[in-house]
């Protein structure tokens, strides 16, 4: 009896483990949302869904999150970039990266069944972070096109 309860409590030790352990790119985005002049848009599915019949662009997209905090410290930003080297992995692929002195750019893709299910665009300066997040279905030739009609 004593054997089955600790089995029973390791799985759910395991399970609650799972559940509660965010990705890379949430993380970043909890911290960011924290800094003291951060703001944050957020555009959920019913508002993208209004938005969709005047902008072609936004197809495929489901929602998007941004924040952007003008004011951060050293230590903010020292801890802000070891987050965002986290994120190479961790089901996100590295599409775009760039490192200067005291700026760090990158955008992360997460891509399922030749879909873009995530675009994350992070831009990281000395005292500034801003972070865009757009989730959905989104068509890798649609990206393309727009590309190709914004030249």
């Amino acid at each position: 009896m004593k054997t089955k309860r600790l089995i029973i409590a390791i799985a759910l030790l395991g399970c609650s483990s799972a559940l509660f352990a965010g990705n890379c790119v949430n993380d970043l985005f909890k911290a960011a949302a924290q800094l003291p002049d951060a703001e944050k848009i957020t555009l959920n599915p019913f508002v993208t869904s209004l938005i969709k019949p005047f902008v072609p662009e936004m197809k495929g997209i489901n929602s998007m999150d941004i924040i952007d905090a003008e004011v951060i410290t050293e230590k903010d930003y020292t801890r802000l970039e070891k987050m965002i080297s986290r994120c190479n992995g961790d089901g996100y692929e590295t599409a775009i990266s760039s490192n200067e002195e005291n700026e760090l750019a990158r955008i992360f893709m997460k891509i399922e069944k030749e879909r873009i299910k995530e675009v994350v665009i992070v831009s990281l300066d000395k005292d500034e972070i801003s972070l865009i997040r757009i989730k959905g279905n989104i068509d890798p030739k649609q990206v393309g096109e727009l590309i190709k009609d914004k030249e």
